[in-house]
């Protein structure tokens, strides 16, 4: 699944409560570098979980990521997926 990794569960993550932030803010804080952060982008996109708006902010371009209710719901399942998983594995170890 494409939330399953790390990075790109962090930016959905990261995006959830805030509903959209900028490229920049969004690599500060997860602390990766631009081209992943890009390339992630470009994979939560592609699937509609992710929008993308480029404007310009004080004359200067940016990029601003938004959570769509795709990416929201998908997020919020898989939430609930892995829980049930987890809860599963704990009650019955030799599982």
């Amino acid at each position: 699944m494409l939330i399953h990794h790390p990075a790109r569960m962090a930016i959905l993550m990261f995006l959830l409560p805030r509903g959209r932030a900028t490229f920049t803010v969004i690599q500060k804080a997860l602390g990766i570098t631009s081209g992943n952060l890009s390339s992630h982008v470009k994979k939560l996109r592609t699937e509609g979980l992710v929008e993308v708006k480029k404007t310009f902010i004080e004359l200067k371009p940016t990029t601003e990521i938004f959570l769509s209710e795709v990416g929201r719901n998908a997020l919020i399942t898989y939430a609930s997926q892995f829980s049930v998983f987890l809860q599963n594995m704990l009650s019955d170890p030799n599982r």
